[in-house]
Parts: structure tokens; sequence; C-alpha cells
């Protein structure tokens, strides 16, 4: 079976990606061997319009050995007219054959503009009519062997393998070619959707992020990204840590949540068997005194957490720090939630003129109060959300005090408002809307259950169950290696502090409790509902009057 990028063809149906191109994509992922990499371009150049110069390419299929094809798929009706294969669209019309080899040639010279001139990139090209019958080759003026029209179409991925070949004299660099179209395509995993299995799920964002640390030049690095919620911070840090670890760099990788670290960890170090450290402030610390041979009582961190870091944190400043500990580079998320003397002790860990990304979002700032001063770092800012799909988007333009640009075309599902009146409410009203969910072709594990308030506030938190569906949440335990215990469920529920800075298909955002909207109400907001890609449901208390007047004519 193929790997397909993005992996999830569901998400697609949900998000309105062509159904013509998903059956294709659903073909070649069940019909082309592990071998191949598909890349589905159409879907994601309509996300994200910024992508000229492949966009109208439908597929590159990517072989272990190095080879590229290119697939146009034209569906409907053609016109073989002035020796070309045309489509028509409207009022304008394409020549077929002109736009794969214009797109093809703009490849080559990219790649060599990447790695030389002496470098070379094979590629090939097929042009795929299933609902058409060609009559005339060569007055298409197109190789016949390029062709897969109605009378072939069964034969797609034999006629794919056979393209895809190549001698033995032809031996490509594989992981040269597959980094250049991760850059190329500006596909990177996103670790927000990392699953059980380690399966990888690509996101393409604009270039603009990216494109920032590729062309920066300064000494020491000092890089401090201020980018709104789905503006392609993930990527940066991706593209980012590549580039270091290529450079042989030990990274600092530092979260302001646990959860957003253990799955960066996981995507990391599945690809990377490099010595860097992925942690959140308060783990990396508790790590290293582990190191040294201190024993910590996870049990205080329990009963109390604030006595508890306190003196973890005095621990940390009075030892010795050796080499073994020490950093080229580090990398801060959610910097917004940062305190100043957290960044102080991390720079105790890096070594003279370490490169230093920060990366935050006042937007979603939760702990307020909080404020790192950063001396002498260039700063960037990216208000473009590519992230959230534009119905939900428009929601929250619309319903929230807040800026930004809509960077995704995509409808997903839209928003649903719910009223409560008690907060005990609220657990049979999420059984009803799972239910929905799942009918409507969600997993249990692609809907999330999100609190506006710490998760030990919860009426949530009470719960192993949501109907007859056993619930996954954070227990409030640790084991004795300092590891959450978590419930048995694959439906999630956790509190927006623990579930900032990731996303997930579905959300359900309850506990909208708030007398009035002050700053930090609203922040919770914001970070809440951004983290829906597909479909958003809220619950509100309509006996507050802050909540009741916000979300005034939205409620069901």
């Amino acid at each position: 079976m193929a790997y397909i990028v993005p992996s999830d063809i569901k998400k697609l149906e949900f998000s309105a990606g062509n159904s013509h191109e998903l059956d294709t994509l659903a073909y070649l992922q069940k019909n082309l061997s592990n071998d191949y990499t598909v890349f589905h371009g159409v879907h994601w150049s309509r996300e994200y319009q910024s992508w000229t110069h492949f966009g109208e390419i439908d597929f590159v299929v990517l072989n272990k050995n190095g080879k590229v094809l290119f697939i146009e798929q034209k569906n409907g009706a053609l016109d073989e007219s002035s020796g070309a294969l045309v489509k028509h669209y409207g009022n304008s019309s394409k020549d077929v054959a002109d736009q794969i080899h214009r797109s093809i040639d703009k490849v080559r010279e990219k790649f060599q503009w990447t790695h030389g001139k002496g470098e070379r990139l094979l590629v090939d090209y097929l042009i795929y009519c299933p609902d058409y019958l060609v009559k005339s080759i060569n007055a298409a003026g197109i190789n016949a062997s390029r062709v897969v029209d109605a009378s072939q179409k069964e034969k797609l991925a034999s006629i794919i393998e056979s393209l895809c070949a190549i001698s033995s004299e032809q031996a490509i660099n594989y992981k040269k070619v597959e980094n250049f179209f991760r850059q190329t395509f500006e596909l990177v995993p996103d670790i927000h959707a990392h699953k059980e299995k380690l399966n990888k799920s690509f996101v393409r964002q604009s270039g603009a992020l990216v494109n920032v640390l590729a062309n920066l030049d300064m000494q020491p690095f000092r890089l401090r990204v201020m980018g709104t919620a789905g503006s392609g911070k993930s990527l940066v840090v991706q593209s980012f840590m590549e580039k270091q670890a290529g450079q042989g760099k030990r990274q600092l990788f530092l979260c302001f949540n646990r959860m957003l670290a253990e799955k960066r960890k996981a995507v990391w170090l599945n690809e990377h068997k490099d010595n860097s450290v992925i942690q959140t402030f308060y783990g990396f610390c508790s790590d290293f005194l582990t190191c040294q041979g201190l024993t910590l009582d996870y049990q205080k961190m329990h009963k109390e957490p604030v006595i508890f870091w306190h003196d973890v944190l005095e621990q940390v400043m009075s030892l010795t720090i050796d080499e073994a500990w020490m950093f080229d580079t580090l990398i801060v998320d959610e910097g917004q939630d940062f305190q100043d003397d957290w960044f102080e002790i991390a720079k105790l860990f890096l070594k003279d003129n370490a490169s230093i990304l920060w990366l935050e979002d006042k937007q979603q700032q939760l702990v307020m109060g909080r404020s790192v001063v950063l001396e002498n770092f260039v700063s960037y800012r990216c208000n473009i959300n590519y992230r959230t799909p534009e119905t939900i988007a428009r929601f929250i333009l619309n319903t929230l005090p807040v800026k930004f640009e809509i960077g995704n075309p995509l409808p997903g599902l839209g928003v649903d408002v719910h009223e409560y009146k008690n907060e005990q409410e609220q657990p049979k009203k999420v059984a009803n809307i799972v239910q929905r969910l799942i009918k409507q072709g969600f997993t249990q594990d692609e809907i999330y259950i999100v609190s506006c308030k710490g998760s030990n506030k919860s009426v949530f938190s009470q719960l192993d169950k949501i109907g007859n569906l056993p619930l996954r949440s954070f227990t409030g335990n640790y084991d004795d290696g300092g590891q959450q215990v978590m419930t048995d469920g694959n439906l999630q529920f956790d509190s927006i502090y623990r579930f900032k800075g990731l996303e997930s298909p579905a959300v359900i955002l309850v506990d909208i409790d708030f007398k009035k909207l002050h700053k930090h109400q609203q922040h919770v907001l914001f970070c809440g509902m951004t983290r829906a890609t597909v479909k958003l449901d809220l619950l509100v208390n309509i006996e507050n009057e802050g909540s009741r007047e916000l979300f005034m004519g939205k409620i069901k």
C-alpha cells in the first residue's frame, strides 16, 4: 500500500476535497506498493493559494529509487484540436500537455538551483483522463505511452510502476529528492495530527514563515516569530530543526504544555536519531536534576505544585552544568506563557552564540501577567490563519474582538452553539453531539472535548464515560517516573491549558461560562476555537450574562 500525503483521506472528504481526485487517491493508495509516496496536490493548492508553481499538478508520485512522476488528471470532456489536447473551463481553456511540461521544467530548474547544476532530477509524467477516450494521440501532441484514458484506467497502477522504473546506472539519492519535495511543496510533518501508529499527516502552508528562515542571515541567530493560531509556526519549527540537525547542532526544544511536547518528541525522535531534547520547561529541569542523582518527590508535585517547582528551579540554579547538558540551539514554543526566569535558566544550558528561535501568539496567552523581555531579537509577524476552515474562522471573527486574516478557503463543517443552564446538563448534550459526529464519519479519536476551565474544575473530569463511550482523560496522578496517568478510552477530554498548541478535526468546547469577557476569557475562547480543523461545537451557559450576550443569536 502506498504512503499518501496527506494520509487521512477522510479529512479531505470533510474539507470539500474534489471527489474525482479523492477516488484516484484511494485507488493509488490501495494499488501501489509501499515503495511509493503519493502527494495529493489539488487539495492543498486550493487550501493555500499563495503556492503557485505546482498548484495545478494533481499528483506527484515518488518512488523509493528517486524517480518522480507527475500525474495531471482531467475529468469530463476534452477537445482534440490544433494538435493539442485541450480542457475547457468556462470561457478559458488549457493545453494539457503544455501545462504539465511547464511544471516539469520549473521543478527541474528549482532542483538544480537548490543542489547545483550538476544534480539532476528524473521526472516523468502521465495525463490521466478517466472519463474520456482519446481519439488521436498524435493529433493531441502527446506521447501515447504517457496518456491513460477511460479504456486503460484499470491499468493505471501498473503503468505508473513501469514509468517509475530506472536502470541501475541512474541511481538517485532518494532522501535528497524527498527533502527537496518537502521544501518545494512546503510539506512537513504536522505533529498535531500525529496518531498512535506514528503515521505522519502532512500540511502545506503558505511559504512565508518557512522562507523567512531560509533567507535570514544573522550571527548569533535570534528570531522571534509572532504568529496567529494556524499561521504555520509548526512549519517554522520543523524546517528550523531540520536545518540545525543537518549542521550537526544539538537542540533544546522547550514547550509550554506537556501534551504538545510529547507529540513533538514522538515525531522528531521517530525520524531523527540525534541527541536533541524536547520537553516542557519543568520537565527539562526535572530530567536534569534526576540525571544529577537527585530524587524528586513527584507526590509532592501533585499536592503542592507551586512549592515543588520553586524548589526544583532553586536546585537547578545551584548546580554546575557540564558539557553533556549544553546545547547549540534553543527553540521555545508558546513563548507568550513563559516566565522571564524560565528563559534565564534555559540560557544557562546554551553554548556561546547559540541560535534561539522563539515562537508566540499574544492572542493565545492563557497565563496572564507573564512577559519575557527578548533583547536583540529580530521579530517577524504573521497574521494569516491557514489552518481554521472558513466557516469557523468567520464565526470567530464575528464573535470575538480578535483580528486575523483567513488563509483557508475550505468551508469545513461550520460551528454549532448549544445552550445549558446548569453544568450538569453538559455531559448528556455532549453525548448527543458525539453520536452525531460519529454518524457523520468522525472516529472517536478525532473528537476532542476541551474545557475552558482547568481540567479538575470541570464536570467532565469526574466522568469515565460520555454516553456509553469510555473517556480518555488525565487522572491528576503521576507514576513514580513522573509520567501522567490517563484513563482508558479513545474519546478524549482535557482543558484548553493542556490542549493548547494541538488540534483535532472535531472540537467540542465546553464550560463556556463567563460573567464578562475579560482579556483572559477572550484568549481562552480564541485558543479553543482555533483548535478545530473541520467542525466546532460550543456549549454556552446562558444563565451568565457575559457568555449569553457573546453568543446571542448564534445558539441553536
